[in-house]
């Protein structure tokens, strides 16, 4: 039947100044283009280099250095060390500079946006026209398949369905109607909306668009997205490190320059000295080891499909402690399966894996190999082979397959392929009438001629088929219950002869469709069965679900989908357990914040829930201060993306708004992906915890005879610092930094998806770290000390330099240290880390070079050491690997899982 174009339609022509048969002139099109820009979301303006570089400095740490090189610069008596501050300041700027563009060139690398077109009427003709040029006012041809384009108002429509799941969560169609207001002013029908980002499922029509870009339902979104902000867990935590360092610096400074001056000491001498204190303070190769860690994580990631956008959120990901996903897509392929098939007399099994053909049909454990034309599953399959108007592909790259029409239409589909039927079979069967499915109506049927014969088939809604069928025995509506229980989506199988002659070429559509229905209301229809479908759950998930749970993680689903749906997967994949519970977005709406933060725990299934009730459910895990992590690929997910900790996008299913929110795409969709994503960044976790441990020992060490020596002064003796400022910045940047990139290559630990490891490690330094830090800094302070006293007051230089390798040899035990908390050196084995070998020989190489060039001796103050010398220096340092092997001894005795 052609639509009935009423005055509505000559409103929205005057409005935005169109045709709906001739469409916009090519002058209109131009000229509303320039006014309202491209029809697409705007993208985040990208850093020039420069203030990529200029960003690198941006730390209280950096300033802190900055202010000590200005100090030493002015009122220093050896000018060259404000000169080697800066030169270390530059220099980690430009490999900060580096890594980033590295990084962003993995991004670009890695993105894959399809370019989109669509069909539309400019100056009466029809024109294939890319969606960013469509423009307002532009008649826009709809067919099965297409992604709508921008916002439109539907005026003409041939039972036209849309998937809008991306903007509601739903995964049902949406029927849309032509428009019928036609009251200028009045609140425009949201039944024949059509949203930019939404999908043609079925029919076909005309639209009148009335918003692109940022103006669209998704570009208000989009805008929504761009002005939330969440800081990643290491942000928050290395932010929290700085404050509380400038605050220990500045306290312990202002507390000795008091001592000073009540002393008498002079202020010049004084200013120096607490220059060299901020220089032990601040790690100055941290940041560039950190950074080398997190893109080699990065790298990693890309490797298991895990496309990490923002660096910090490869460690965030192994601290995250709750996991909220999406059904659709992560859990399921997204692609629907008949999985249980009732006739009259059997209840079948149906396996299979998506789209994909192979599969099994099996009665009591029995496979059926072929269904023949005297089975009773025959008719099943025969409707729907016949009344399937999908077009499947499959996309061997991305291992997923690409629907266009109505899924459920798909899946039955493959059911008949399963049953053993040919699309040959059509060729014996010739449509004379068809009744494309239609919401209100519920069904979808087909009239066919076969071998002179009519037979109709009807696929619908059970209470409809039911309506219209034999009596319905009880054990098919039980059934029929189950499989509703069970979250399954149940669809009827009916046929009907009848008399081909019913049907003339001659008659008008709407008579064929009258006579049509005639057919199927006049006399009862044979029922053959109900087809029970669900969308197929990714054959890994269980398992990985469980390895979630054993992580320590709570997982949880919040999605669009029907209650029962959500649970029933919730408890094919393990999420929802005995004891476990289950809300609506409704009910959880209800629930006030104190009523609900104790049902966190054990509230694993949320269904029905809105955009703003995952928002909500993100701040209640916030105030019980746990790390979400969430999944999401529609555009109603992306303001959660960026509200959560970290934000985990669908790289296939997945919207570009959803992708532009997330910290995280997923490249293959995949839940096991996730997880290999969360041990990896455990990992880079314990890394982090390792690197930052032995970068601050060192520190600590420096801080201890920097501090011991400013007391004395503040006392009132003259005591001359052991290490000068370009010693303990060869110290923190050459010996430390070689080191600590070598740490950063161990080997990935074992049992990190082990709950118990998330229960330890909470923060990246906590009061543990301390502690370490004392244990192996006290030492390493005291045997330096005793060196420099041993020869300050015959020989400032000797004193220094043997202070300088002691500190330094203290260095390179104190790595191997860090390689583990609790494990023996002898159990982790010498050679699994050659990259500490290499570093450690490289570093002594450094240090000969240091002491024995001219060049390196007149920049750095050292003179050239004897045998006995370096002996002395190893017999003070070594003991500090046996007291590490003690301490890890005690633990392992004290806490044997540690």
């Amino acid at each position: 039947m052609k639509p009935e174009l009423d005055v509505s339609l000559n409103y929205l022509e005057r409005a935005y100044e169109t045709n709906i048969h001739n469409g916009l002139t090519k002058e209109q099109a131009h000229e509303r283009l320039t006014k309202d820009g491209p029809n697409a979301l705007p993208e985040a303006k990208q850093e020039t280099w420069v203030m990529v570089f200029l960003r690198q400095f941006q730390s209280p740490l950096i300033y802190m250095l900055l202010i000590a090189a200005l100090i030493i610069f002015f009122v220093g008596e050896d000018k060259l060390d404000a000169f080697i501050i800066s030169g270390v300041l530059l220099f980690n700027a430009v490999v900060g500079t580096i890594q980033e563009g590295r990084t962003r060139s993995i991004l670009q690398s890695l993105k894959h946006f399809v370019k989109t077109n669509s069909i539309v009427i400019r100056g009466g003709k029809r024109l294939l026209v890319d969606d960013v040029d469509i423009v307002k006012g532009d008649v826009i041809l709809l067919q099965e398949g297409q992604r709508i384009p921008a916002d439109a108002f539907a005026v003409a429509s041939n039972t036209l369905q849309i998937d809008e799941a991306i903007l509601t969560g739903e995964s049902r169609p949406v029927y849309k109607s032509p428009y019928v207001q036609c009251a200028e002013g009045e609140q425009q029908d949201p039944g024949n909306v059509l949203y930019k980002g939404t999908y043609v499922l079925s029919g076909s029509g005309r639209a009148i668009v009335f918003a692109t870009g940022v103006n669209t339902e998704i570009g208000k979104i989009h805008q929504g997205v761009e002005e939330l902000d969440t800081d990643m867990p290491l942000k928050k935590e290395i932010d929290r490190l700085s404050f509380w360092l400038l605050i220990g610096v500045l306290a312990i400074c202002a507390v000795l320059f008091v001592m000073g001056l009540f002393a008498g000491q002079p202020l010049r001498e004084l200013l120096v000295m607490l220059t060299a204190l901020f220089i032990c303070v601040v790690p100055e190769g941290l940041p560039v080891v950190m950074t080398l860690v997190l893109v080699t994580g990065v790298y990693r990631m890309a490797k298991h499909n895990v496309l990490v956008k923002h660096m910090q959120a490869v460690e965030g990901l192994g601290r995250a402690d709750v996991l909220a996903i999406d059904k659709t897509g992560t859990l399921t392929r997204n692609e629907l399966l008949v999985s249980k098939v009732l006739t009259h007399d059997k209840q079948l099994a149906v396996s299979g894996e998506g789209y994909h053909r192979e599969g099994t049909i099996t009665f009591d454990g029995a496979k059926i190999n072929q269904v023949t034309e005297s089975d009773e599953l025959y008719p099943m399959a025969l409707a729907a082979m016949l009344l399937n108007s999908t077009e499947i592909t499959y996309d061997e790259l991305r291992n997923t397959f690409d629907i266009k029409g109505d899924p459920t239409e798909a899946a039955m589909y493959v059911f008949a392929q399963k049953a053993g039927l040919e699309r040959s079979i059509l060729r014996q069967y010739e449509k004379i009438y068809e009744i494309p499915f239609d919401p209100a109506l519920q069904y979808h049927a087909g009239f066919f001629e076969h071998n002179g014969s009519g037979i109709a088939f009807v696929i619908g809604a059970p209470e409809f088929v039911f309506s219209i069928s034999d009596p319905v025995h009880k054990k098919d509506d039980d059934f029929l219950q189950q499989l509703l229980k069970d979250g399954l989506r149940v669809v009827a199988v009916a046929s009907k002869a009848f008399d081909p002659s019913s049907f003339s070429p001659n008659m008008e559509e709407d008579v064929k469709f009258d006579v049509a229905k005639s057919i199927l209301n006049n006399g009862k229809c044979a029922l053959h069965g109900l087809f029970g479908i669900q969308d197929s759950i990714r054959p890994d998930v269980p398992e990985m679900v469980q390895k979630a749970k054993d992580a320590g993680l709570l997982v949880i689903m919040a999605t669009g989908d029907h209650k029962d749906t959500a649970l029933y997967v919730a408890k094919e994949v393990g999420i929802f357990n005995d004891g476990n519970s289950v809300l609506t977005g409704t009910e959880f709406g209800n629930l006030s914040d104190e009523s609900m933060l104790p049902e966190l725990e054990k509230t694993t299934v949320y269904a029905r829930v809105l955009p703003q009730e995952k928002m909500r459910l993100i701040q209640l895990f916030h105030k019980k201060k746990r790390i979400i992590a969430m999944t999401g690929d529609g555009i109603n997910d992306a303001p959660a993306l960026v509200a959560s900790d970290l934000g985990i996008a669908m790289g296939g299913i997945g919207t570009e708004v959803a992708k532009k929110a997330a910290d995280i795409i997923l490249l293959d969709d995949s839940f096991s992906s996730i997880i290999r994503a969360i041990e990896h960044g455990r990992h880079i976790f314990y890394t982090l915890k390792r690197v930052i441990l032995y970068f601050f020992a060192t520190n600590m060490g420096e801080v201890l005879i920097i501090l011991f020596a400013l007391l004395l002064n503040a006392l009132g003796y003259d005591f001359p610092l052991p290490l000068t400022a370009a010693q303990i910045l060869w110290l923190n940047l050459v010996t430390d930094g070689f080191l600590d990139v070598s740490l950063s290559m161990e080997p990935q630990e074992e049992g990190l998806l082990r709950k118990k490891w998330l229960q330890k490690k909470i923060h990246l330094v906590d009061w543990a770290m301390v502690a370490k830090m004392f244990f192996y800094a006290v030492p390493m302070a005291v045997g330096s000390m005793w060196l420099f006293f041993q020869y300050y007051q015959t020989d400032l230089r000797l004193a220094r330099t043997m202070t300088l390798l002691c500190m330094a040899m203290f260095q390179w035990f104190n790595a191997w240290n860090c390689r583990s908390e609790n494990k023996s050196l002898l159990s982790i084995g010498f050679f699994t880390n050659k990259w500490l070998i290499l570093a450690t020989a490289f570093v002594l190489f450094l240090q000969f070079v240091l002491l024995y060039t001219p060049f390196m001796q007149f920049i750095f103050k050292t003179v050239p050491l004897n045998l006995d010398q370096w002996l002395l220096i190893l017999y003070i340092s070594a003991p500090i690997v046996l007291l590490d092997e003690m301490r890890k001894a005690i633990v392992r005795y004290i806490w044997p899982e540690g």
